[in-house]
């Protein structure tokens, strides 16, 4: 019998799935992926849901191949099936993000490409509410917005965080008597993930009393309500408004800056490399407009102010 709480996040995660369809669970080895892998089994069992297991071998450190062996062999003694092992070569794309941003990317990319191959409806990942705490006061510490500030959501395409607003202590009771493998990486000072989880949360704690991280993520929910009803703003005032440069700077600065975005990415900007100061640099041709000339955005697309319209060309 599985914990009452880790049931119902499980439940919640496969309530549009049907009997027959496959999901298969982000399994690193440690004790929040191989509770939820445990879970899912248990309660895709009920459902008639298979569950089976992708496990990435970012390949960092020397002994990841038989790590990744290792952990696929848990995966299949507890009934999960298939049990995939992917290598990745997170190297490649570090320069421009970091190794984290990299091998999150990389990530991203497998789960795509597997879940494709093996026609699977979701991909489960095992953030825990301490996760998700964290995940909002590394966006405080960055000047975040209220996107980035409303944290992970428990569904969010493809993905589904059955424990995201469970403590990481009841996940990890439930596999107590696993075998559990620790990423090292997990330990590294280094990552700003790492202080922020080992240093800065329990000081927090420890200083302005319990329930800090439940704060956090409540702080989280209500500004993701905030994030959509201005996103959906911003989408009706693009019907509305289209590129008038006037009609665009008469718009509040929350919902016109949310336009400038949407705008940028329709016309060929990447949504990871579109940044806040590209955001106001475009904005200041709205309002503070003194004849300067065209801006090159990401993406090899500019973008002027031609006869009141926000004009945007990408080059071929």
């Amino acid at each position: 019998m599985i914990n009452l709480d880790l049931r119902q996040g499980i439940l919640a995660s496969l309530s549009d799935l049907e009997a027959g369809d496959l999901v298969l669970v982000g399994l690193s080895g440690g004790a929040d992926s191989l509770s939820l892998l445990k879970c899912a089994l248990h309660v895709g069992g009920e459902r008639t849901i298979s569950v089976g297991a992708v496990i990435i071998d970012h390949q960092l450190q020397a002994e990841s191949a038989n790590t990744s062996n290792r952990v696929a062999g848990i995966a299949r003694e507890l009934g999960a099936d298939p049990v995939l092992v992917i290598n990745v070569d997170v190297a490649k794309g570090a320069s421009s993000g970091g190794m984290e941003a990299a091998a999150r990317n990389a990530r991203r990319i497998a789960f795509n490409n597997v879940l494709t191959e093996h026609n699977a409806k979701a991909i489960l990942l095992g953030h825990t509410l301490e996760d998700q705490g964290e995940t909002v006061l590394l966006g405080l510490a960055r000047g975040s917005g209220a996107r980035s500030l409303s944290g992970m959501r428990a569904k969010e395409g493809i993905y589904r965080r059955p424990f995201l607003g469970i403590t990481r202590q009841i996940v990890r009771d439930e596999v107590a008597d696993l075998d559990v493998f620790e990423d090292p990486h997990n330990r590294d000072p280094k990552y700003s993930r790492v202080r922020v989880r080992n240093l800065v949360l329990p000081v927090m704690e420890t200083q302005l009393g319990p329930g800090v991280t439940q704060a956090l993520a409540r702080s989280a929910d209500l500004l993701r309500d905030d994030a959509d009803a201005l996103d959906a703003l911003a989408r009706f005032e693009i019907t509305r408004v289209g590129d008038d440069v006037n009609l665009l700077g008469a718009l509040p600065r929350a919902i016109r800056t949310r336009v400038i975005r949407q705008l940028a990415i329709t016309n060929g900007c990447p949504i990871n490399d579109l940044t806040r100061d590209h955001v106001l640099a475009v904005d200041a041709l709205l309002t503070n407009w003194h004849g300067q000339g065209a801006l090159n955005l990401p993406g090899a697309v500019s973008v002027e102010r031609r006869h009141d319209r926000l004009t945007f060309t990408k080059d071929k």
